[in-house]
């Protein structure tokens, strides 16, 4: 009833039996990923959290403590942490995906870089049905604590505390719930009672047990602190349902049975916090934090249950679509990776076809597919090629590729068009899941097919440049003149832009180098880091100069500009009168047309208008900077039968300008 350490090697489940689970032959055969039929035994999770805060020793825990990895996880040898960059920085730095079996349920879970680098979590964190958000107990809630729970909140995401290393000395546990109720504005409610704290801390007793079949029952163990905490529970349950409420006040209690549905219930409403203790370094309140992921997050058909019936009793909702089926296949892209082989994308399967009748199977991956976003159709790789991840470790999916909702996939060679938070389904489905889209966000019923993609902060710039080390030389501007060098850097940006959403690779105007836009300097500087571990090039971040613009300072009014000139034959001929307005910053240039009268035909108003804009780019009076927030009014002018061209009032708009 109580854990200091796992029971690993105890207890093979069924599920682990029938797939050999992360095992290979003896031949060096792929090893094969876990899996299951039903998707009402997945749980699609994301663990989140501040930086260091104990997130991926979590996960790799899970992963031995289910027989997924065979080695014990080692402070300083990450498992999940494999690139350089992460292994350096003792931190992850791209989120990671791993199934682990659990009690004949399947958590495919995303292990998150959310403190320094949140653009690539957030990406899994919205695919994923639930998120556990890691807590260290010696820190408290910090700010990556609370921006990821108020974005869960935001999307719809079911939420449950971990408060890691429970094994730090000097910890005041009433102080750290007290914390989080402060700084999240919600009371947590554990679930567990903590055996000990600090040095002394050997584990945790639960509330309530995890059957094989996911059920939940009551702890029978009548200690004290378990009978306190179940009426803490018991309590906040009630709260949460007038049914329930009405029931606890008649009879001053409720039936442990009702408490626990009701819990379940209430964690997908979003009207209980639960919470639960854990050390990874003790392995202590691991298996039971999987207990309670199963026991009280909902899975996938469930979630698109709740949005097709409300999206159903919305005005503009159809009726009768079954979850986890709908029109077909369905995913969203939640990461991509670019290597010397190509690309992989990571999806999370939404929904997929299946035969007729209960049992029958879900099907595999349509030959043909269409990006939503972008309304272009491709061809899916062979369902052969897809495979499951274990880290970096790719897993053969054991029974002949088919994806159910829930599924957290990886698929080579996706065509460049499709990037990190597209949803991709079946062109005959396209119609049906856009409006489907577009019902969930109008009624704010969130999940992984309908959240949104949010601008990232990019607060950072640098221009890029090769040094001689690097394959680069410096021509007499300044710029790299690297010949075929410049053409890997450039491959090389592009390449990393795909897999960072928060990399912004443009040309800086003055110099021609890249410009590289990112969300910090840490960020800049990883990207240089990787540019040299993995393509060979090694470069210099420089200051991008300071892009000035001139505007005007008060309202100007019939300006001429007049261009002719005559040198035999047709002449040049072009007169025209404007008006110049400041406007608000950022509005850029504006141009309007008053002539009344044809004095200045249509064509030659182009023409002006072509003009004042060349000379406005080109700079102002002040100190040659191009000018902006303006507005332009052509007023009147005069042309020529004979004399009036193009090029002609072209240059009278320009010398108005000056």
């Amino acid at each position: 009833l109580s854990s200091r350490s796992s029971t690993r090697g105890l207890r093979v489940t069924s599920l682990q039996m029938a797939t050999g689970v992360a095992s290979s032959s003896a031949d060096g055969a792929r090893k094969v990923a876990p899996s299951v039929k039903d998707p009402s035994l997945v749980r699609n999770i994301a663990v989140v959290g501040h930086s260091h805060s104990g997130k991926t020793a979590l996960i790799e825990w899970m992963l031995y403590d289910d027989s997924v990895i065979t080695k014990r996880p080692a402070a300083g040898e990450s498992f999940l942490d494999s690139d350089p960059v992460e292994a350096s920085r003792h931190s992850s730095v791209f989120s990671h995906y791993v199934r682990v079996p659990h009690r004949d349920h399947l958590l495919e879970i995303a292990d998150t870089p959310w403190g320094d680098f949140p653009a690539d979590a957030v990406a899994s964190l919205d695919g994923a049905d639930a998120a556990i958000i890691a807590v260290s107990a010696a820190d408290g809630v910090q700010s990556g604590t609370k921006s990821a729970y108020e974005h869960c909140t935001k999307a719809g995401i079911k939420t449950m505390i971990a408060l890691s290393k429970m094994d730090r000395p000097f910890l005041q546990i009433d102080e750290v719930l007290g914390d989080i109720e402060f700084s999240l504005g919600t009371r947590p409610i554990p679930l567990q009672v903590p055996i000990g704290q600090g040095d002394e801390f050997e584990g945790v007793k639960p509330l309530f047990l995890l059957g094989a079949g996911g059920e939940l029952r009551k702890n029978p163990a009548q200690d004290e602190d378990l009978q306190e905490a179940w009426t803490i529970l018991e309590e906040a349950v009630a709260m949460t349902d007038d049914d329930l409420l009405v029931e606890y006040l008649e009879d001053s209690k409720l039936e442990p049975d009702r408490v626990l549905s009701g819990l379940r219930s209430a964690v997908v409403a979003g009207k209980v916090l639960p919470l639960v203790f854990t050390s990874a370094e003790q392995d202590a309140g691991v298996t039971e934090l999987m207990d309670t992921a199963v026991g009280v997050f909902p899975n996938p058909v469930e979630m698109r249950e709740h949005a097709l019936k409300a999206a159903c009793e919305s005005s503009s909702g159809k009726c009768g679509l079954l979850p986890g089926v709908e029109a077909g296949f369905a995913a969203r892209v939640l990461h991509t990776t670019i290597d010397s082989f190509g690309s992989v994308s990571v999806l999370r399967i939404i929904s997929n076809s299946r035969d007729d009748g209960p049992d029958a199977d879900f099907h595999s991956l349509p030959h043909e597919a269409i990006n939503l976003r972008t309304g272009e159709k491709f061809k899916m790789p062979s369902s052969s090629t897809s495979f499951a991840l274990c880290g970096k470790d790719h897993l053969q999916l054991a029974d002949g590729a088919h994806v159910i909702p829930g599924d957290l996939i990886a698929l080579p060679k996706i065509p460049v068009g499709v990037v990190t938070n597209d949803i991709i389904t079946i062109p005959e489905a396209a119609k049906e899941e856009e409006s489907e889209i577009s019902i969930e966000a109008s009624i704010d019923v969130l999940t992984p097919l309908s959240r949104p993609v949010e601008d990232l902060p990019l607060m950072a710039s640098a221009t890029l440049s090769l040094t001689q080390a690097g394959g680069g030389k410096k021509s007499k501007k300044g710029r790299s003149a690297g010949g075929g060098s410049d053409d890997k850097l450039s491959s090389a940006l592009a390449a990393l832009a795909r897999e960072d959403l928060a990399l912004k690779v443009e040309q800086d105007p003055n110099s021609g180098q890249p410009l590289l836009r990112c969300m910090s300097g840490d960020h800049l500087q990883l990207v240089a880091t990787r540019l040299k571990d993995r393509y060979g090039l090694e470069v210099e971040l420089g200051t991008p100069p300071v892009q000035y613009r001139e505007t005007l300072a008060k309202s100007v009014h019939n300006i001429e500009g007049r261009h002719k000139k005559q040198s035999g034959g047709s002449g040049q001929f072009g007169v025209c009168y404007i008006s110049m307005e400041p406007l608000e910053e950022g509005a850029g240039v504006e141009f309007e047309s008053k002539i009344k009268g044809g004095s200045i035909s249509k064509p030659f108003i182009a023409s002006v208008e072509k003009g004042v804009r060349e000379q406005l780019e080109s700079g102002g009076p002040l100190a040659g900077y191009p000018v902006t927030d303006v507005r332009i009014i052509l007023t009147d002018g005069k042309m020529h039968t004979v004399d009036s061209k193009d090029i002609a009032f072209q240059s009278a708009g320009k010398l108005a300008v000056k």
